[in-house]
Formats: C-alpha cells, sequence, structure tokens
C-alpha cells in the first residue's frame, strides 16, 4: 500500500509551523492549554494511520495539558496574593504604548487591586497597572525616611537626569539640571537641582488664568522667588506635575506656551538615572 503526503507522521516542529498563524495574538507568557490542545488536536490529525500514537502517548499528553492548565491556574492564584501584598506601597511602574510605543511611567501609592479574567492589576491613583509592568515596590510613606545621605555627595556638581511625579496621580516626567545640594527629606532623599528647563502649565494655586498679561505680570514679578507652578510635558498632553522652584528665567512662545528655568527643584534621588561629568561629557 502506498501511504500519501496526508499520512506521513509530522514532528513538532512542522506542526508548530503549520499553526503558529492561526493562533491570535497575545501577550508574552501566555502560550497556555488552547496552544496545547491546538497542537495535540493538530498531531493526532496528521498522525500515520500505519503508526498511530498509543493509548499510553496519548494519555500521557492529556496528563501534561491539565498540568499545564493547574500550572496557569497556579499562576494566576499567585498573581493576585502578590497584587494584595502591595496594597498601600508605594511602587513604580514603566508601561509602553504597543502602538506608538510611547513610554509612561507611573509612581504612586497602590490604593486598590483589580481582577479580569486571567490578569491582575494595580490601582494607583486612576492608572491600571499591569503587575507585570511593576519595576520596584517599598514600604508605604508611614516608615520614616532614616538613610544615610551622604552617599549621595558624589552627585553635587553634576548633571543629572531623573523624574519628578504628581502623588496623586502617579504621573512622572523626566527633568534634567545641575545637582547643588543633597536634601533628605521626611520620606525619600533629595537631589537639589538648579537649571531645570519646565513647560509651565499652571501656577499651583486657586489663582488661574490664561490671559499672556497675567502670566507676564505674574513671572516678571516673580524672577528670583520661589514659585509653585504646575508643568507638563512638551506635548502639553494634559501632564500635570506640581513642582517648587526659584524662577531663574522664563519664555512666552507666540503659540501661548511658556517655558522656563527653575532653580532648586527637589529631584528624587531614586529616580535618577543618568550622571555626567562636567566639562568632560563622561555618562554614569
Amino acid at each position: 500500500m502506498i501511504v500519501g503526503d496526508a499520512s506521513r507522521q509530522k514532528n513538532i516542529e512542522e506542526i508548530i509551523k503549520d499553526t503558529e498563524n492561526t493562533l491570535g495574538k497575545r501577550e508574552v507568557g501566555e502560550l497556555g492549554k488552547d496552544e496545547f490542545l491546538n497542537l495535540l488536536v493538530t498531531q493526532l490529525r496528521y498522525q500515520d494511520p500505519l503508526n498511530p500514537v498509543e493509548d499510553k502517548e496519548f494519555i500521557a499528553q492529556m496528563a501534561q495539558f491539565s498540568a499545564l492548565e493547574q500550572m496557569q491556574n497556579l499562576n494566576a492564584s499567585f498573581a493576585a496574593t502578590k497584587a494584595f501584598g502591595m496594597m498601600g506601597k508605594y511602587i513604580t511602574a514603566r508601561l509602553i504604548d504597543e502602538d506608538s510605543s510611547k513610554v509612561e511611567n507611573i509612581a504612586g501609592t497602590v490604593g486598590g487591586v483589580k481582577m479580569e479574567g486571567s490578569k491582575t492589576f494595580l490601582q494607583v491613583g486612576n492608572k491600571d497597572i499591569p503587575i507585570d509592568k511593576v519595576l520596584s515596590v517599598k514600604e508605604s510613606s508611614e516608615v520614616f525616611n532614616d538613610s544615610d545621605i551622604s552617599r549621595y555627595t558624589g552627585l553635587i556638581n553634576h548633571e543629572i537626569k531623573g523624574s519628578v511625579y504628581n502623588p496623586q496621580t502617579g504621573e512622572i516626567l523626566d527633568v534634567t539640571g545641575i545637582v547643588r545640594e543633597i536634601e533628605k527629606g521626611s520620606y525619600e532623599d533629595y537631589a537639589v537641582t538648579d537649571g531645570v528647563k519646565v513647560n509651565i502649565s499652571a501656577v499651583n494655586s486657586h489663582i488661574q488664568s490664561a490671559d499672556p498679561k497675567f502670566w507676564d505680570e505674574y513671572l516678571n514679578s516673580n524672577m528670583g522667588q520661589s514659585v509653585s507652578l504646575i508643568i507638563t510635558d512638551e506635548e502639553h498632553s494634559g501632564m500635570r506635575i506640581p513642582v517648587n522652584g526659584t524662577l531663574k528665567d522664563f519664555t512666552l512662545h507666540p503659540d501661548g506656551k511658556i517655558t522656563g528655568v527653575l532653580d532648586g527643584v527637589c529631584i528624587p534621588v531614586e529616580s535618577i538615572y543618568n550622571i555626567k561629568l562636567q566639562g568632560n561629557g563622561v555618562e554614569r
């Protein structure tokens, strides 16, 4: 008897190649029971009729399928337990938009946990953070800061890149400047930074106005003075980050945007991700 190509026994690589285009888009780490069952059915479909899969082999494969399903359920349960353990703690996370590749940094205290199917999310402000996107976890702000700030003195007179954040919404904005001194806070340590260029959105008070004359008068009258401002990103996307500092310079642009330079901006030392030695351009 001549056995055609349809009866040829396929190996696992061929089965995966034949079925990979039929699998929908999934997140990394989610290869699970549906794909496993698809592979098993495909293997049975293309088995050699002269040498079919034996009962013992089929039972072993079904046992693997059952074990895989149980492992997925265990992973989901572990993620939920891990998430509830982060309640009330301060976290940082980084989200990347799949369509635009835009990176969004989030920081804040976990106020809740949300479950959607097999996925687990941490609620920080008005953001839902997938638990696998968390970068760091710290104890709540009720724990007093007892760190030794002398270990950060090497940052003084260096240009650094770090982040300031809105503790209410968890939004984070990257900034750059020259470190003047290190300051110990109640809950975290800060690099007091000069020459920080910012995009000004509003005054951090009940006084609000879009009138260019107001801004010209307010900023001119506060040159060299301590100010409390709301800053945003270059795109003016609606991000609102409160900062305090000394106003050193400002520019009112024809399109209505306002840029400024602040001294004495407190940047959390743990947010610093780049340090440049002044004069030689060497980065660390």
